[in-house]
């Protein structure tokens, strides 16, 4: 009788200590946020490497571009692409997108938040990094892409299983997620993006040439209107300048970078059907170089 109730005690304490500790790894999950992903203390010695080495690149003899016929560039949906023959690259501020690797850093107006993104690749679009499954499979690098005059950098976000952090992970959990890593609410996240976001500073570096941009606008997309905007790669700005007046895109001019890239669902919203955990939302920055705002 002694021996069967030891047992059976024994079992409850070990079902019990597994249920604390389960617990304890969800409670870590939710409210966990990587403190090299988003805060300015750790970062001071990243930001005076790009404030030392920002040159004035707007001058640079390379920034001539030949267009990319492009067509719709989302990965969700299928469209007729026409290949080109003619050299597919094109520089911004004197930051080459072709098949370069840069980095970038966001200066955001709140909490004194620093942003790094590590080093990641680009490549310009062409047809055949959809019809092999490039975008999806080999996730470690933005694909470049231009339209009325503007370019645009389409960003893998989110946790990969083989590759962890993808890079613009860092800048999406900023925005998503609260200094305690909850969540904010749809309205929260808006709010946010206006006070913190909008008007603070992006560099984004190459070798020894960083190009120094100020945010002018950004909108979060939410689930059930990602389908709509996925039609609009290449009519981008005045489509969202138009359909959400208040993000700041209507300033927006040629040359301007946008940055593209994907977010999870929010509290209180449903669930898109059409996309997975990682491909919720869509976010959307505008920024252009300082040396035109100073013109």
């Amino acid at each position: 009788m002694k021996k069967h109730r030891f047992n059976t005690n024994f079992i409850r304490t070990v079902g019990l200590i597994s249920g604390l500790i389960g617990i304890g790894l969800l409670l870590l999950a939710v409210f966990w946020k990587p403190a090299q992903f988003s805060n300015s203390s750790g970062l001071d010695e990243t930001s005076q490497i790009f404030k030392t080495q920002v040159t004035n690149t707007q001058d640079s003899t390379s920034n001539s571009r030949i267009d990319l016929p492009l067509s719709d560039l989302t990965p969700d949906i299928q469209t007729a692409m026409t290949p080109s023959s003619a050299p597919q690259w094109m520089v911004y501020d004197g930051i080459d997108f072709r098949d370069r690797k840069v980095d970038a850093l966001f200066t955001l107006l709140c909490d004194k938040d620093v942003i790094y993104l590590e080093p990641f690749q680009i490549d310009p679009y062409d047809s055949e990094i959809m019809q092999n499954d490039a975008f999806l499979s080999d996730m470690d690098f933005a694909v470049a892409w231009e339209h009325l005059g503007y370019y645009g950098l389409w960003i893998h976000s989110g946790l990969s299983y083989n590759l962890g952090a993808l890079p613009a992970y860092p800048l999406q959990i900023n925005i998503e997620r609260d200094p305690h890593g909850v969540f904010r609410t749809p309205r929260k996240v808006d709010q946010y993006l206006k006070d913190c976001v909008i008007s603070a500073e992006m560099q984004i570096r190459q070798d020894n040439s960083v190009s120094t941009n100020n945010i002018i606008a950004a909108v979060r997309i939410p689930p059930p209107e990602i389908d709509e905007v996925s039609q609009h790669t290449m009519d981008l700005v005045p489509y969202l300048a138009e359909n959400y007046p208040d993000s700041g895109f209507e300033k927006m001019s040629s040359p301007g970078l946008i940055l593209y890239f994907c977010g999870q669902k929010l509290g209180g919203e449903m669930p898109n059907p059409n996309y997975n955990d990682w491909t919720q939302a869509r976010f959307i920055i505008g920024v252009m170089p300082v040396v035109d705002n100073q013109q």
